[in-house]
């Protein structure tokens, strides 16, 4: 974190853009730490991290809508498995909103859902609005605990790997209720 807070520190806006694409939660926390010493200014931060945000979801779409070979042989990888990609797309058949949501707020499963969001050639400008709506009060929210709060970034830090950990959790908890659900109705039939 201390080096991750040096480059921010040494580079200011032009670092931040990169990593929101990739890690948008902490660096928006450390950002509004920077903001709170004076040394960012938080409508630029806030700008680059929604910027950074909606460009990895358009990523992700991208992957999903058009790299569905690719997702196929190397998804695995980088946790998208068929298993989970069929959960996913069950729960988007019927719940698209509130599947983008939660791909959005479930962090560390929320980029296989923004994947199949684009396999199911979900519109665009649907998937856009929200998720950019979603990630724009996301941000706003650790902008601001980075401004009241940042100086503890590094317990910040444990608590949002609790979150992602509790987010996995939820999602497997879910995923295992659709299959068994799913599992049921074929063997009644």
């Amino acid at each position: 974190m201390a080096s991750l807070i040096a480059l921010l520190l040494h580079y200011r806006y032009v670092i931040i853009l990169p990593i929101a694409i990739l890690e948008g939660p902490i660096i928006t926390i450390i950002g509004g730490f920077l903001v709170s010493m004076g040394a960012l200014n938080p409508f630029i931060v806030y700008a680059l991290v929604v910027s950074g945000d909606a460009l990895g979801d358009a990523g992700c779409y991208i992957i999903g809508r058009w790299g569905s070979p690719l997702v196929e042989r190397h998804g695995a990888k980088i946790g998208v498995t068929k298993e989970k990609v069929e959960v996913v797309k069950e729960y988007f058949h019927s719940h698209r909103r509130k599947a983008l949501f939660l791909s959005k707020v479930l962090h560390g499963i929320g980029f296989t859902g923004l994947i199949v969001a684009g396999t199911l050639k979900i519109p665009y400008r649907k998937f856009f609005t929200v998720c950019f709506l979603t990630t724009a009060v996301q941000s706003l929210i650790f902008l601001l605990i980075g401004i009241l709060f940042g100086h503890a970034y590094t317990t910040i830090g444990q608590y949002l790997n609790y979150y992602t950990a509790g987010s996995i959790i939820i999602g497997v908890m879910i995923g295992g209720y659709l299959v068994i659900r799913k599992f049921n109705v074929l063997i009644q039939k």
